[in-house]
């Protein structure tokens, strides 16, 4: 059964976000509650509904945020430098949709999976620039939610 989403949801998510590139890692449930002006139980009510809509992505068993698509809350080999900021995407794509989401230009220096070998580039007034390399997405698209943490 799909999870409804209520207007308070979608405010707490623009919030999450909002926090998330302002300060670099997510707020927890008792910042959201104190910003709203609600019990804390509410905001993790709501960081749950939002989960079970993949609307975000908490870590398994908690109510803290693992990712908000495309940023993820913690430190991952895909660092997007953007704004003065350090944000991280959980692969390759994801580094490319933080720019594209904020509408910034972005820098990204990781490594090719498996390898010592830099990968570096970059988004520069909506361009992509850098190597000539080649991403390789081991599962296909509708897959990537059934293992956030593994895609």
């Amino acid at each position: 059964m799909a999870t409804i989403l209520r207007e308070r949801d979608w405010q707490v998510r623009l919030y999450i976000y909002q926090f998330l590139v302002a300060h670099t890692h997510p707020p927890t449930t008792a910042e959201a509650a104190q910003h709203f002006g609600l019990p804390e139980a509410d905001a993790r009510a709501a960081y749950q509904r939002l989960h079970d809509a993949h609307a975000l992505f908490l870590q398994p068993g908690t109510t803290n945020v693992r990712m908000a698509n495309p940023i993820s809350a913690v430190e991952t080999a895909y660092p997007v430098t953007v704004s003065g900021r350090t944000l991280f995407a959980n692969c390759a794509w994801d580094s490319l949709g933080i720019p594209a989401m904020l509408g910034a230009d972005a820098r990204i220096d990781t490594l090719y999976t498996g390898t010592d070998i830099p990968a570096r580039y970059a988004i520069e007034a909506g361009e992509l620039r850098g190597d000539d390399g080649l991403v390789h997405f081991p599962l296909p698209f509708r897959h990537w939610y059934d293992n956030l943490i593994h895609t």
